[in-house]
């Protein structure tokens, strides 16, 4: 198969992951979730955010120095923060809005009765 179609059928035919119990996020916090065994070098940390009354995903691994964005109140009850130098990112966009740190990786997120689902 070319690789190209590949690509293709990875973007299109990838199945979301489900995060039971999501929708019980309350508003201005973030939770880690944790799929698969980042340590071994299979895996992702994911920041689930609430702002806004939406769900909003966020890589946790900050772009700056291997930082980590981490859990609990948002920043202002919108930001995403990482404390190795106080950036704060917006988890809908990625941006940063207080430095010139490189925006963090988003991940699609769909919210439905109570739980979501996130492509990583």
């Amino acid at each position: 198969m070319f690789t190209w179609l590949k690509s293709v059928f990875s973007v299109f035919g990838s199945k979301p992951a489900i995060i039971r119990g999501a929708g019980k996020l309350e508003e201005g916090f973030a939770k880690k979730i944790i799929f698969g065994d980042p340590l071994a070098g299979q895996g992702v940390e994911v920041i689930l955010c609430r702002v806004e009354g939406r769900l909003e995903a966020l890589d946790a691994r900050c772009p700056h120095e291997d930082g980590q964005i981490i859990e609990g109140p948002l920043h202002e009850g919108r930001y995403a923060i990482c404390p190795l130098h106080n950036f704060w990112f917006d988890p809908k966009n990625g941006d940063v809005v207080n430095s010139a740190c490189k925006r963090a990786k988003t991940y699609k997120v769909r919210e439905a009765d109570g739980d979501c689902e996130i492509w990583l």
